[in-house]
């Protein structure tokens, strides 16, 4: 009778091991697919930075991190089964918009199902945006598919008694803006996070650390200088556009004026969607981005 069994006990784990074999490529790519859309948030496709921009983001809230995950697995899972390209899926491409829907929704308003299912919802839907603005638009999409429908979400939100978030009270130290606005690129508002997002963006590409600081120093300054509200520039909101323009703008580019003019561009760019009282999200990033890009182009 044993005889029988140790060729059968073999056999399960013979099973067992072509299993785990065939699914470990699979859950790999997804895995890395996952982090890489996060650290595409701040344009860097590094398995290690997505970690640490998560690790960020929970530093300073654990909801707003279970959101970011909800997020990207969410966009990701809908890249796959549309049978998008998987070189973009793996590198992140589809996956970042989502996590922001993730962070912003629970930035914005108390966790609830029907906030999750914006999150699901909203997450998925910027994979189809992000997908034809790849195809029809010659310019990178960059977070303009994220921005789009929080925007949406953000006016319906009234209407549907959706509940404000509960912000943290808990001391910060100051930086003047400079941390806080490096965090605040994940809508973060946290001097210890924004060191973990540098940290995170030095792994995958020193100059881009230095780029992201320059931006939020040059804007930072910009705002000082034009006498704006403190509690803004404090809080970072001046400089995490400009960090993100800076770093887009100098990305593969020996040219320096592009970045520092674009940085400096989402400062009153922030100003317009602020007096309109239109939650400005990234947009300034985008729009700024977009009107140098060209320029930038043209003069090569």
């Amino acid at each position: 009778m044993l005889s029988f069994s140790i060729p059968a006990q073999s056999r399960s784990i013979k099973i067992m091991c072509s299993f785990c074999i065939s699914i470990y490529p699979k859950i790999s790519f997804f895995f890395i697919s996952l982090l890489r859309g996060i650290s595409q948030v701040i344009l860097q496709e590094n398995v290690l930075s997505g970690a640490l921009f998560l690790f960020g983001v929970a530093v300073n809230s654990i909801i707003m991190a279970l959101g970011t995950a909800l997020g990207v697995i969410t966009a990701t899972i809908c890249a796959v089964a549309l049978h998008y390209p998987v070189k973009h899926i793996k590198a992140g491409l589809l996956g970042y918009n989502g996590a922001l829907i993730g962070v912003v929704i629970f930035s914005l308003y108390a966790p609830s199902p029907l906030t999750v299912l914006f999150i699901i919802g909203g997450s998925a839907l910027t994979v189809l945006i992000m997908r034809l603005m790849m195809i029809h638009i010659p310019l990178p999409a960059y977070t303009a598919p994220y921005i789009l429908v929080i925007w949406v979400i953000w006016g319906m939100a009234p209407t549907l008694g959706l509940e404000p978030a509960v912000t943290s009270l808990s001391e910060k130290f100051s930086t003047w803006g400079i941390l806080a606005g490096v965090g605040q690129v994940i809508f973060q508002d946290n001097a210890i996070t924004g060191i973990c997002f540098l940290v995170g963006i030095f792994v995958s590409n020193k100059s881009h650390a230095l780029w992201s600081l320059i931006g939020v120093v040059l804007a930072t300054l910009l705002a000082e200088l034009l006498s704006l509200p403190p509690t803004p520039i404090l809080a970072g909101i001046f400089g995490y556009n400009a960090s993100l323009s800076a770093i887009a703008l100098a990305n593969k580019s020996k040219y320096w004026l592009a970045p520092l003019v674009g940085s400096l561009l989402t400062v009153p760019i922030t100003m317009v969607f602020m007096g309109a009282d239109i939650i400005a999200l990234s947009a300034p990033f985008v729009i700024s981005s977009w009107a140098i890009l060209p320029l930038k182009k043209c003069s090569h």
